[in-house]
């Protein structure tokens, strides 16, 4: 299981309101870059290999990091013109052949369960979706998740207008190699699609592949705007 950071956003929101001059994954957050807790879920979990994917202009992620991060070996992909965050997922793919645990380099968890219970949720499913349990606002600068009886992820719907329950979605994914071999099969270039997260979710759903949700953390704040990490910062210290 390889652990994949997508790390080639340009970030002009939080960067246009911090002035700051480095790639958004490298802006501290407590005194840590934000792509510095995606590395410590992936170590979290017992994983050894992290492909990080970069846009050109991003070098400086690679020469902040170097090649490793305590036991993680991390491995660099270089994504010429990022089209949306299922195009980036392909470039990173590229680099696997195995199963895949997804991460955003500006989201962090809160008390993140992923040592124990995670890992064995992802042998039993093609498909797992982290949530957390949140704000209808929240929510909906998101994704909502809906989930039946027994956990099974039955679908979600990105920035939803109307929200019916507390269960906001997250950058968090497990997908099993087979899935990413669907991806590949189905993805369509022209049109880029699926083109985001929740794309990506309800294709593999459609196309009979298992779905679980599973409470991935006590609270995940996505660090968009400065706003976000004036918040990231109060909530860590």
């Amino acid at each position: 299981m390889t652990g994949l950071i997508l790390a080639a956003g340009k970030g002009s929101r939080l960067s246009s309101g911090t002035g700051d001059s480095l790639c958004k994954p490298l802006v501290p957050a407590a005194g840590k870059p934000l792509i510095a807790y995606s590395l410590d879920n992936i170590a979290l979990m017992g994983l050894d290999r992290a492909v990080v994917v970069i846009r050109r202009s991003g070098a400086q992620i690679a020469d902040a990091l170097g090649t490793s991060y305590g036991k993680v070996r991390i491995e660099y992909v270089v994504q010429d013109e990022p089209t949306g965050l299922v195009s980036s997922i392909l470039a990173g793919c590229a680099a696997v052949s195995d199963d895949v645990v997804l991460q955003l380099s500006d989201e962090i968890f809160i008390s993140p369960n992923l040592s124990g219970s995670a890992p064995e949720l992802f042998s039993q499913t093609d498909l797992a979706v982290g949530y957390t349990v949140d704000s209808e606002d929240k929510i909906k600068r998101n994704y909502s998740l809906e989930l039946s009886a027994d956990g099974r992820v039955l679908g979600c719907v990105e920035k939803p207008r109307t929200v019916t329950n507390d269960l906001k979605g997250t950058g968090f994914c497990y997908f099993s190699a087979p899935c990413i071999q669907l991806l590949r099969d189905c993805y369509d270039p022209e049109k880029n699609e699926p083109n985001d997260l929740c794309d990506l979710i309800n294709m593999l759903i459609g196309c009979g592949k298992t779905a679980l949700g599973f409470l991935v953390a006590e609270e995940e704040i996505n660090v968009n705007t400065p706003d976000d990490l004036l918040y990231a910062n109060r909530r860590l210290s």
